[in-house]
């Protein structure tokens, strides 16, 4: 059993009530019980009110999008801004390992799009974005189009099993299924959560993907949070963490002094480790040295932008993880001032993290509003602030702190010399890490 109690199930109907909230708004009626014209329903303007200024749309609620429609709206009122979002509930990945340490309930995470959109000021409109015509400005969602002056992408990003060696349809659909690796939707968490609580005994199976990922600290604090549930319930079991590279990503030291101290006889670090197949039939993980039989886990693959930005053709074309080709400094798409693209499919070599999301967030904002005046802005190093609970029975953290510079004349990004981690794990730095979040959700949300 997960933690949905009666309590987070009333939490989660919220989203139910927003769906036929939306469902109203965009035009659903109880007349409607004859097929739709699906070629009408799309070629018609999306039933939102006029505009009375400038129009924004932003397709994706995560932490990126969500933060660019509060400031669009707060930095120029007279905005029209249009959040796009095939959710009807938000669920946080940000922070979603506390919930599966038993730290935080499952509310913590959960929020209404509605909530954040009446305290932003700016529209929610629950649909899904099907197609982008540049040439007309115009967006396509599955509820109609929308006409933007400015449009802002940032949905997020998908898995790429094909980069781990599994291609076959049928193999991929068992890997998503049965061994999730919950970095992206809200059924992979309670999945996950739900196979930690029943696991008896044996190799439980987690992955570090290549490339850049969602929060470069997060599955080294993950097989933190597993090792220590196996530890206090004697659990006869080990967590088997497989990662390419030869130390953790970030906070090497801090993550090693934890996996040393507190784990040793139930977590095993494998390093230097590339990752060349996976059999979910077998429960097998084929790696260039060796081959790894499990129980259970979650196997997490390289990940890449969404789709949307390969199928609408706005990728680099050279770029291994599909992300998007935009100015550097001010997030729109090379040749196109009116389209950008922000959070996980940028490809900027910044963490992936929602404290950046944030700060990127802010800065796309600072630009669109700025142009529609006619002026610019200086670009401005994102901020990545990022807590790692390695003790949860102690509830302690460690944490690292990185900002980034861009050197001309070799064209290379590298960390700002203000960049520091704090590799002591303590119950102070604990304690910041769940205030930390508590005041993002409040801004977001209320």
């Amino acid at each position: 059993m997960t933690d949905i109690t009666r309590r987070n199930l009333g939490k989660l109907t919220v989203g139910i009530a927003a769906t036929g909230a939306a469902s109203t708004f965009t035009g659903a009626s109880s007349r409607a019980q004859e097929a739709p014209n699906v070629t009408t329903s799309l070629s018609r303007p999306a039933e939102i009110p006029a505009s009375r200024g400038p129009r924004a749309v932003v397709v994706g609620g995560g932490w990126a999008g969500l933060t660019i429609c509060r400031e669009l709206k707060r930095l120029n009122t007279r905005l029209q801004v249009v959040l796009i979002e095939k959710r009807e509930i938000f669920v946080s990945h940000p922070l979603s390992n506390l919930w599966l340490g038993g730290l935080i309930p499952l509310k913590t995470l959960t929020h209404s799009f509605l909530d954040a959109a009446v305290s932003g000021k700016y529209q929610y409109f629950n649909a899904i974005m099907i197609d982008l015509d540049r040439t007309n400005r115009r967006v396509t969602t599955d509820q109609g189009y929308i006409v933007y002056d400015y449009l802002v992408i940032a949905p997020g990003i998908d898995y790429d099993y094909g980069a781990m060696g599994v291609r076959d349809a049928e193999q991929v659909q068992m890997l998503r299924t049965q061994y999730p690796a919950a970095f992206v939707s809200g059924s992979e968490h309670v999945t996950l959560k739900r196979k930690i609580k029943e696991f008896k005994k044996g190799i439980f199976l987690l992955t570090v993907p290549p490339g850049i990922y969602r929060c470069a600290a997060s599955p080294y604090e993950r097989a933190c949070i597993i090792a220590a549930h196996f530890k206090k319930n004697k659990i006869p079991g080990k967590v088997v963490l497989v990662d390419p590279r030869d130390a953790p990503a970030v906070n090497a030291q801090g993550f090693q002094a934890a996996f040393d101290d507190l784990y040793s006889d139930h977590l095993e670090y494998i390093t230097s480790t590339v990752v060349q197949g996976a059999d979910p039939v077998k429960k097998t993980l084929a790696t260039d040295f060796d081959e790894i039989k499990y129980e259970d886990g979650a196997i997490y693959p390289r990940t890449r932008a969404s789709r949307i930005i390969e199928a609408f053709g706005l990728a680099q074309p050279s770029n291994s993880q599909k992300e998007a080709n935009i100015d550097h400094f001010n997030y729109n798409i090379i040749g196109d001032e009116r389209v950008y693209v922000a959070g996980d499919c940028r490809p900027m070599p910044f963490s992936k993290s929602a404290s950046v999301a944030i700060s990127e967030g802010r800065h796309v904002a600072k630009v669109i509003t700025a142009r529609i005046a006619g002026k610019s802005v200086t670009w401005q190093t994102p901020m990545s602030i990022c807590y790692s609970m390695v003790d949860p029975v102690g509830k302690k953290a460690i944490l690292t702190e990185s900002f980034y510079r861009f050197d001309r004349p070799s064209g290379q990004w590298s960390f700002a010399s203000n960049s520091k981690s704090h590799n002591d794990r303590s119950d102070e730095l604990g304690r910041r890490n769940l205030g930390w979040g508590d005041e993002q959700f409040r801004i977001l949300f209320s």
